[in-house]
């Protein structure tokens, strides 16, 4: 794997993007880029879960970047770790959400100054938090065609690490309900294991259903634009099946 360190300089933080290249040989005129995002970069591009989508989009002849989640790794703050910290800084009056997705437009714009990902070619896949922060990010900007996101988070609500520093009853403006219309025009991956408790199965459907009823207005009714799968996978965390299947469903967004 072909790697480079570029650094971005978005809000307070001075924040390192890695750039995965495929080899030479296999870069076309179609190649496009994946924002793959985890905990942190390490895991998106090298762990063999929650990097499955990396070797698979190289082996195409894709590009794929990533970079921390703020509270994540090289990103631990005052505020503390993880889910945690970030429900800390929320109380604190600092979005990470935001902060994310302020970052990853700056993601993509240092790739597409090197000629990465232009004409519309992004796309992102991420689980649980990572998965919410991309269809933030998705919602502000339309150069992010297509977002997977298995086992995602759409209610802060939920998620008892999150609540623990930042009370249910502050989380409401952070529904990613609140942002289904920007969203129209993504096409978005989304899959749940039957009796997730983490964020909710139940909760991941309506979100679903608000979506797709608002795409079905903005877009003809034999296009439809994205997925939804409940799946027989326990727990909060999705099979190997529902990442290939997001994989797969990435790959088909930047093919057509």
């Amino acid at each position: 794997m072909n790697l480079e360190e570029l650094y971005l300089e978005t809000a307070d933080e001075r924040v390192k993007l890695t750039l995965a290249c495929p080899e030479k040989y296999r870069v076309t005129g179609q190649s496009g880029l994946l924002l793959n995002i985890s905990a942190t970069a390490d895991l998106a591009l090298h762990d063999k879960v929650q990097g499955t989508p990396t070797t698979p989009f190289l082996d195409a002849g894709h590009f794929v970047a990533s970079f921390d989640l703020p509270c994540h790794g090289e990103r631990i703050g005052e505020y503390g770790e993880g889910l945690l910290g970030m429900g800390a800084a929320y109380m604190a009056g600092i979005d990470m959400f935001a902060r994310f997705v302020a970052d990853g437009v700056a993601a993509i714009d240092a790739c597409q100054q090197r000629g990465i990902g232009t004409d519309g070619r992004v796309v992102g896949y991420g689980v649980s938090r990572a998965a919410y922060c991309l269809l933030r990010l998705a919602a502000v900007d339309n150069r992010l065609r297509a977002v997977a996101g298995p086992s995602p988070c759409v209610d802060w609500g939920i998620p008892e690490e999150f609540s623990q520093s930042c009370p249910r009853t502050n989380t409401w403006p952070l529904r990613l309900d609140n942002w289904v219309d920007e969203l129209a025009d993504t096409a978005v991956y989304l899959s749940a294991g039957s009796q997730d408790d983490v964020v909710g199965t139940e909760i991941v459907v309506r979100f679903a259903m608000g979506l797709f009823s608002r795409q079905r207005l903005a877009c003809p009714s034999d296009t439809p634009l994205s997925e939804l799968h409940v799946v027989a996978s326990p727990g909060h965390s999705p099979s190997r099946a529902s990442r290939l299947d997001a994989t797969r469903f990435l790959l088909e967004h930047l093919e057509t």
